[in-house]
């Protein structure tokens, strides 16, 4: 591909998504998959291409996943697909740092694994298997050996409709950006962007797929990953319209594609509620529309600007702004309802905080997953190749 082509491709990635979303893309240095929104659950859905099969995979995101497993009973028949032996290397892979690996005793039979569905939190055992991931359209220029797992019916229980498995993009050694940056030999890392109908999950970097000015603009702030395979950040300190609330911290914040809005552990919840309620001064309060706590219609004829909420990350200078769609769901009627909702109080929870899907669209994610860093920005509507972040 000549410069002017990539050039091309990168300054139209987004419209060329919308126009033939049930692609898969093979671009510079990785893979690129188009993800939408599914509305009645709040979903991201992925397409795959495995094996010879015409049809794609429609594949849940969820970015603590640790593998990648679909239904194989489901009618995507690939005859290059076969199971992998509990003696292969691959079955090695799966069970470093997996609990969750079984063995039937016998070295020679398939290798078991216990597949979880991160949606309702439900088990099951399942075979790992492998294919042919194609790059491109059926036609493609190149292939990849992927492993995955084949897990039982039971386990599409709460996906998104039309869902036969999930696309799993944690560190682990058999999630799909790992798989696919050892067949590539480039830096572990991911690009993450939802929106309700053109979002990306991709192997490339925000350079190689939105431009200079774009991977110039992101803000970074540390990245750690808990022992469930969680990405976390660092939060120093929540903000109301300007405001910090009085919290024990510092805190600390999951990013998750299967959560639609953020939580907040109860007592969070309570002090945060409270400040909102009182910084909302031209919004009335009405019954809440679940699962939402708080709910507002405005007290004039005038539209209501309601707060924004900032995080702090590593420092007060590191800043992570929600403001308008990114916050506010329309329940109908004239209602607004606040997308954060009481998230309880259980103390085996990895993180006080989970910022769900709504809270993460419209940003570009970076996934610098060699140098435990993330990089957030956010993508302006007036230039298809920038970014407007929030730093101070």
């Amino acid at each position: 591909m000549d410069s002017s082509c990539l050039n091309i491709f990168v300054f139209s990635f987004l419209s060329v998504l919308f126009i033939t979303k049930s692609q898969i893309y093979d671009s510079v240095n990785g893979v690129v998959f188009p993800v939408t929104r599914d509305l009645s659950t709040g979903q991201y859905v992925a397409e795959i291409r495995l094996g010879d099969s015409l049809e794609p995979v429609k594949l849940v995101v969820d970015l603590s996943g640790p593998l990648l497993w679909f239904d194989c009973s489901s009618g995507h028949i690939s005859s290059s697909r076969s199971l992998v032996s509990g003696s292969s290397s691959g079955c090695l892979k799966a069970k470093a740092g997996n609990d969750r690996v079984s063995s039937r005793g016998d070295h020679n039979t398939e290798c078991d694994l216990l597949v979880r569905n991160g949606v309702v939190g439900i088990t099951a055992r399942g075979e790992l298997a492998t294919d042919v991931l194609s790059l491109g359209s059926v036609s493609s220029q190149g292939t990849v050996d992927l492993l995955f797992a084949c897990a039982p019916p039971l386990l599409l229980r709460g996906l998104a409709s039309g869902g036969k498995g999930v696309m799993g993009l944690s560190k682990a050694q058999i999630s799909l950006p790992s798989q696919l940056a050892a067949e590539t030999n480039e830096r572990l890392r991911l690009t993450v962007y939802l929106s309700p109908s053109n979002g990306v999950v991709s192997t490339n970097s925000v350079e190689d797929l939105f431009g200079t000015a774009a991977s110039s603009s992101l803000v970074y702030t540390p990245l750690s990953t808990s022992t469930s395979g969680d990405y976390v950040i660092n939060v120093k300190s929540i903000r109301v319209n300007g405001k910090k609330l009085s919290l024990e911290g510092p805190l600390s914040a999951e990013l998750s594609t299967v959560v639609p809005y953020t939580t907040l552990e109860s007592s969070i919840y309570e002090l945060f509620a409270e400040a909102y309620v009182k910084a909302a001064t031209n919004a009335k309060s009405v019954a809440p529309v679940a699962p939402f706590g708080l709910c507002f219609t405005s007290t004039s004829s005038a539209e209501v600007e309601f707060p924004a909420v900032e995080l702090a990350l590593q420092s007060e200078m590191v800043r992570w702004r929600i403001q308008g769609k990114n916050l506010l769901v329309d329940a109908g009627g004239g209602v607004q309802c606040l997308g954060v909702v009481n998230g309880g109080s259980n103390s085996n929870r990895v993180s006080p905080i989970i910022m769900g899907g709504l809270q993460l669209e419209g940003f570009v994610l970076d996934f610098d997953l060699g140098n435990s860093a993330m990089g957030f920005g956010e993508r302006t509507r007036s230039s298809s190749d920038s970014f407007r972040q929030e730093a101070f």
